[in-house]
């Protein structure tokens, strides 16, 4: 049996150092879209809420999820990537309206 490794955190500067400075997401795909998008939004707007990194049976699991303060949205990037070729499984970034619970938006990226 695999060992099941996970990261948890729901406080920016945690996140900000592990995850984006000492690079403790291993996953540079959705690094690179979570970069490009989510994190190149004023923070007023693109609240960081929390990352979840799950590791089990060589297949790591991401979310990371923010509160869109414009729109009232609750946004994620989520994504699975194969740690024994390298390769990402799946990546998408959806959209849940906070007032209706309902998706408003799914987008697979991978």
């Amino acid at each position: 049996m695999d060992q099941i490794t996970v990261h948890h955190f729901n406080q920016w500067d945690d996140f900000e150092q592990k995850v984006l400075v000492e690079g403790v997401l291993v996953f540079p795909e959705l690094e690179a879209v979570l970069r490009q998008y989510l994190l190149s939004q004023p923070r007023e707007v693109m609240e960081f809420k929390e990352c979840i990194i799950k590791e089990e049976e060589g297949i790591r699991n991401v979310e990371v999820a923010f509160h869109d303060h414009r729109s009232d949205y609750y946004i994620r990037l989520w994504g699975q990537k194969s740690m024994k070729d390298d390769s990402v499984l799946e990546m998408v970034v959806d959209a849940v309206d906070l007032r209706t619970k309902e998706e408003i938006y799914k987008r697979q990226l991978v």
